[in-house]
């Protein structure tokens, strides 16, 4: 392995730490040495590794461990930092590293009442609450549904199937809450709200800045009624019967946007992370207008600040775009292994979820949709199946293995329309190339445009009818 293949190779490194501890000469003292408490891996912002240990360095050294604990910094090879191994006397507020909600576990060993653990704890230039199990609400109503829209790529007609869906949730009598949180790229507001005297004072990334600076609660209840939401000119337009309210990512007296939008991610003054105050918004928001179904547009991408959307907000539903390319399947896998790697992601209480309740369960909140999809004819034939078996290919990094022992195995088969790879599909119509209802409220009424959406309009609504107990 040449000295490039070291530095990149970092689940490499992980595996082989956890090899040398299994087979050093000196564990069982070790094992006593750490009384049940873990080893902590911590990987800082350039990808180095260092090894915190439980104890004093006096306890370490008295332990005949020292050398043995020194050596293993050979088995990460150049990542390891110099000098490696910490021990907890000699760490600033050591207990946080042993506190920390985003470890993660690399191996763990029980025998005769011990247990070996060794944890990961990653030290990253963004915050990376999107791996910490969010927190329950008990204030949220189970009624309120919630729905994310996430790709991996722009361009996939993400913003239009929201769009529609919120129409036509109207149109069936909901309130629904658009919330553009595509703050790098805004978007999905200018298809319901005009710019300028149509948008709210302020949007997302305001209220958001002002929590962060401490603002006062009620001052913050007081903005999410009056100042960072509108109603679209599309409620009067098309008669609704319900009503969609916009929370578009800033308002008509935004000022340093960009400015603010460079610390949104960062931890509030009172330590709260990004993904809670954003949560904090919605429940905010939610509750000062009742709102029956939220839908949130989330940037594309498979980074924490695109994430956090399916995993803290506790979707109802997350609706995961694709297109049938090998750029987008690599993406999926990519997020779903790195999502894998934290298990209490899966299985969690939350907003969705009350007491007497299932727990909320990531994977089983995600739905993909085929978006774009072709007419069957020509080169285009087989289109929809071949995306099918390709999103169940990836989709299969985030079920678990059939091996038919274990009845609480989440393995769905590869034609089950109700699993997370079953697509939703948005067919493919060049009039959508110029997609833009406030111009041209027909474009949501017209009849190849309502074919178009047909098949994700009427599964999405279901969903949420399923997932509300009706």
């Amino acid at each position: 392995m040449n000295s490039i293949q070291q530095l990149l190779d970092w689940e490499s490194a992980e595996h082989a730490l956890v090899e040398a501890l299994k087979q050093a000469p000196e564990k069982e003292r070790l094992i006593t040495l750490l009384s049940n408490e873990a080893l902590v891996l911590v990987r800082n912002w350039y990808g180095q590794l260092m090894l915190l240990l439980p104890c004093t360095r006096s306890e370490l050294e008295r332990s005949a461990c020292s050398q043995m604990v020194d050596g293993l910094a050979q088995s990460v090879g150049p990542l390891a930092l110099s000098p490696w191994a910490f021990c907890r006397d000699e760490l600033f507020d050591s207990t946080s590293y042993w506190s920390d909600p985003s470890l993660l576990p690399l191996y763990e060993e029980k025998d005769d009442g011990k247990t070996f653990t060794l944890l990961l704890l990653e030290r990253q230039d963004k915050e990376q609450d999107w791996l910490i199990p969010a927190q329950s609400s008990s204030s949220v109503s189970t009624k309120r549904k919630r729905c994310v829209f996430f790709s991996v790529k722009g361009g996939v007609g993400r913003s239009s199937a929201l769009t529609m869906l919120a129409i036509r949730l109207a149109q069936q009598g909901k309130r629904v809450l658009v919330v553009d949180g595509d703050f790098e790229s805004p978007g999905v507001s200018s298809s319901l709200l005009p710019v300028g005297d149509g948008q709210p004072t302020y949007g997302v990334v305001d209220w958001l800045t002002a929590e962060a600076l401490g603002a006062d609660p009620s001052l913050l209840e007081r903005m999410a009624l009056e100042d960072v939401v509108a109603p679209s000119p599309l409620n009067a337009r098309l008669s609704l019967a319900g009503e969609v309210l916009v929370a578009p990512s800033y308002g008509n007296r935004t000022q340093t946007y960009v400015s603010k939008l460079a610390r949104i991610y960062r931890q509030s003054q009172d330590g709260k992370a990004y993904a809670f105050r954003l949560s904090d918004f919605l429940l905010a928001v939610e509750e000062q207008h009742k709102i029956d179904v939220t839908l949130f547009d989330c940037r594309a991408g498979i980074d924490d600040t695109a994430a956090v959307a399916l995993t803290q907000l506790h979707a109802d539903v997350s609706f995961l775009f694709a297109v049938n390319t090998s750029q987008t399947w690599d993406s999926y896998r990519l997020l779903f292994k790195h999502l894998r790697r934290n298990p209490g992601l899966f299985i969690q209480h939350g907003l969705a979820a009350g007491e007497n309740e299932d727990p909320w369960e990531l994977r089983r909140s995600f739905r993909l949709v085929s978006a774009l999809t072709p007419q069957e004819a020509g080169s285009h034939l087989g289109y929809f199946e071949n995306l099918q078996q390709n999103a169940y290919d990836a989709f299969t990094e985030i079920y678990d293995e059939d091996s038919g022992d274990d009845p609480d195995a989440y393995a769905p088969a590869p034609g089950d329309v109700d699993a997370p790879h079953g697509a939703l599909r948005v067919q493919w119509v060049d009039a959508l190339r110029a997609f833009n209802p406030l111009k041209e409220p027909s474009q949501l009424t017209d009849s190849i445009n309502q074919a178009a959406f047909a098949d994700f309009l009427d599964r999405a609504t279901t969903l949420l009818e399923v997932t509300n107990g009706n």
